[in-house]
């Protein structure tokens, strides 16, 4: 009766830790109560298929750092396994690895794992669906029939607890990957990947700060594209959405490592350039208008297109990256009228 207590006050303690923030640590609780409760336990190690591999994430009486350095295939540990809902090893239990680890991984079993010493170990798979995820590894040092059925029955127990964790431990990934996807598609542009206007806005102001502090110039480089309109009116707007890919390509190719782009909109594009003057930025517009009239070849058919680039500078220009940014627009309509290809704000 009161191994039953303690197995039922461990399943309680550790179902309320699931409800807990930090899960992956149940992992390790979860076996330290299986190395108290299960009869025969002295020592263990819980090992989760990470893609195309097996890794240890829990382990008592063994050096977990250590075995995290080493993995299995899913070929290797099905092979250990077969269809089996639960394996016994007894004594020779380093010689039978040995038949199917034969690299350096077996050296790490031994030092880290403690593999000569282990006398029996209870392996318990844990499949989701008909996919092995985890195994639970009980071991013990000392007896080659430590384990029972009552060892087995409760074993078993724990591995189903193991598998409601890793469930959510999935779930949780999924849903933080799909979070990550949404906040990058929030502040990038879907088309061309390029940062879009609302992470332009942020980062040209945290640039501009850094730029009044450090006493450095700055200049926007506002770029509306030529001939573009011909290419969607004459090839479809398909063959538009890759032009558009292409030009953001050589655009972004084009600037430092420190500079900013954007897709503004539509065929325009915004260029900020730190710790570069006036007489700089003209001379990387030259670079952006060469870089952009190079033919574009798409489905045998050769397209050519250009940019006219109007050019604002902190501080001569404006205190604010909108008023910044107005000027270089202004500047772009001046060079757009007179059929010039750059032109800078008026002071």
């Amino acid at each position: 009766m009161h191994d039953c207590e303690r197995l039922l006050q461990a399943v309680l303690n550790l179902t309320g830790k699931l409800l807990g923030e930090n899960v992956e640590n149940v992992y390790q609780d979860i076996l330290q109560s299986a190395i108290e409760i299960v009869p025969g336990a002295q020592a263990g190690s819980v090992l989760v298929r990470e893609q195309d591999r097996f890794k240890y994430v829990a382990a008592v009486g063994f050096d977990l750092e250590g075995l995290r350095t080493i993995s299995f295939s899913v070929e290797e540990q099905e092979t250990c396994l077969g269809e089996m809902d639960f394996v016994i090893r007894i004594v020779g239990m380093a010689r039978s690895v040995d038949t199917l680890i034969k690299d350096e991984r077996l050296d790490v079993l031994k030092k880290s794992g403690r593999l000569d010493e282990i006398k029996s170990t209870l392996i318990i798979p844990i499949r989701i669906g008909k996919e092995l995820r985890l195994t639970l590894n009980l071991d013990n040092m000392e007896r080659e029939d430590a384990f029972g059925k009552i060892s087995i029955k409760i074993a078993k127990l724990l591995a189903n607890l193991l598998a409601v964790i890793f469930n959510r431990l999935e779930l949780e990934k999924r849903i933080q990957r799909q979070k990550e996807e949404l906040e990058r598609m929030s502040y990038h542009d879907s088309l061309t990947n390029l940062p879009n206007r609302r992470m332009f806005d942020e980062l040209s102001e945290k640039m501009l700060s850094l730029a009044k502090r450090e006493n450095r110039e700055l200049s926007i480089l506002f770029l509306d594209l030529s001939g573009f309109k011909r290419v969607n009116d004459v090839h479809g707007h398909l063959v538009g959405d890759e032009v558009l890919k292409v030009t953001a390509s050589r655009i972004a190719k084009c600037l430092r490592a420190g500079d900013l782009v954007c897709r503004f909109g539509g065929d325009e594009f915004l260029v900020l350039a730190y710790d570069c003057s006036k007489e700089n930025a003209k001379t990387l517009a030259g670079r952006l208008i060469q870089a952009i009239e190079e033919p574009i070849e798409l489905k045998g058919v050769t397209l050519n297109i250009s940019t006219e680039v109007g050019i604002s500078s902190f501080p001569e220009d404006g205190n604010s990256v909108s008023e910044l940014v107005r000027k270089a627009d202004e500047a772009l309509y001046r060079a757009k009228r007179h059929g010039l290809k750059v032109v800078v704000a008026n002071p």
